[in-house]
């Protein structure tokens, strides 16, 4: 019995670890349409990196990268979206460590 609620408990985990990468990646590609510079972006990411906007979510110094580099003015405003729009759901461990990363 107690092996079963642990493969339910990590179970359920896992999906909502899922669904906040979900959560990461719609906000990032919001933001990026918004800013204008989504497909840039992506190419940027495929090109420095071999990576695409899926990887940023564990790996989100890629994407602080290529903002800083490469889209420099408009870099405050895009982070302090991303930051604003996930900060509501900052009490999950996932979501703190994407941030802290990204904005390293």
């Amino acid at each position: 019995m107690q092996d079963r609620q642990q493969f339910f408990k990590s179970t359920d985990q896992g999906r909502y670890d899922k669904v906040r990468e979900n959560l990461v990646l719609i906000i990032l590609e919001k933001t990026l349409v918004s800013a204008q510079i989504y497909h840039k972006v992506l190419s940027q990411l495929e090109k420095k990196y071999n990576c695409s906007l899926y990887d940023c979510y564990k790996h989100p110094e890629c994407l602080s990268t290529i903002l800083k580099d490469q889209h420099n003015n408009s870099y405050k405003s895009i982070t302090r979206s991303i930051n604003q729009q996930l900060d509501i759901f900052a009490d999950a461990k996932s979501i703190i460590t994407f941030l802290q990363a990204f904005n390293h």
